[in-house]
């Protein structure tokens, strides 16, 4: 087999010096199409506060088509990074209550959940599209995160200083225990005196009150971890819809610019495909999403003979 390796890269290489396997050069005119198609899907994508999409580029697919490359980036990434948080453990026995303002308005939320669902689903399906839906769900979802965001981080503050103040508890506990360690193995080879006495009883009645300020302490932090695993469901609640309504935007916006520019792509052959591939690159489970519409369709589209909402019904969504 070895012997045969140099024989099969020589016939490769004859074949390929000849014009039979010659690669197609793709026409200066298509080239100049999809450079022209890929700096007004740029400009159309990155309209709004924050578009979330990164740069675009393209390749080319010969018999297949176009794809349109681009990445999430800024808050649109932070919403797809948020993974489901595991269910919180059940409180310690006789828990304290801890005073940390707490104001999540779940009604709220579950709307914006809702809402954003609806719009996203209608908008995927080729219904009504109502942009400024979409809009209303962006600002609401921010404000949401952003002021679930803001108790987080004052949150994690008290939850920093309630550690601290724990670990010099426990470092003094330590101390004392080794002062009582050293005092009992006195005790054991020698009788103590009145002072060493003194001292083991009072090192034992320390021991004891810093005791129960550890137990304390652990039961407070184990209340403000509740309510901060609380927050962080929420906020995952929140994510779920702004990244509904991001991908929804990208849908209406791609959609939007094949009907209204399609015409620029008159060298691309009516058989073949236009897609958008957005990539992920936030949490470990993270997927693509692609878009892929028939250039057929977005001919229709570009005549009249089909609208924005007639053409996305008619496309390809998935994730992968």
């Amino acid at each position: 087999m070895m012997k045969l390796t140099p024989y099969l890269a020589a016939l490769a290489t004859l074949l390929l010096s000849t014009g039979s396997q010659a690669a197609t050069q793709v026409s200066p005119k298509l080239k100049q199409n999809l450079e022209i198609m890929q700096n007004i899907l740029q400009t159309s994508l990155e309209q709004g506060r924050d578009s979330g999409v990164g740069r675009i580029s393209h390749s080319y697919l010969a018999g297949q088509g176009v794809l349109f490359q681009t990445s999430t980036q800024g808050s649109f990434g932070r919403y797809f990074a948020m993974a489901p948080v595991a269910p919180m453990a059940p409180m310690p026995p006789g828990g304290m209550s801890v005073p940390v303002a707490i104001s999540i308005d779940k009604e709220q939320i579950a709307a914006i959940s809702a809402r954003a669902s609806a719009v996203a689903n209608a908008a995927m399906a080729g219904g009504h599209i109502d942009e400024d839906a979409i809009d209303a769900i962006a600002e609401q979802a921010e404000a949401e995160v952003e002021q679930i965001m803001d108790q987080q981080e004052q949150q994690q503050d008290m939850m920093r200083d309630v550690r601290d103040q724990k670990r010099d508890i426990e470092r003094e506990f330590r101390d004392l225990e080794r002062e009582k360690r050293d005092l009992d193995f006195k005790s054991k080879v020698g009788k103590l005196d009145a002072d060493q006495q003194k001292e083991l009883t009072k090192i034992n009645s320390k021991s004891a009150e810093l005791k129960k300020q550890l137990d304390a302490m652990q039961q407070k932090y184990a209340v403000m971890e509740q309510e901060y695993q609380k927050k962080r469901v929420e906020q995952a609640k929140i994510a779920a819809a702004k990244q509904k309504e991001l991908i929804a935007t990208i849908s209406v916006n791609f959609a939007n610019t094949l009907c209204d520019y399609g015409a620029s792509l008159r060298e691309l052959k009516d058989n073949e495909f236009v897609s958008l591939q957005l990539s992920n690159s936030h949490g470990r489970n993270s997927q693509d999403i692609y878009w892929v519409f028939k250039k057929s369709d977005i001919n229709q589209c570009v005549t009249g003979k089909l609208n924005t909402e007639s053409l996305l019904k008619k496309a390809e969504y998935y994730q992968y």
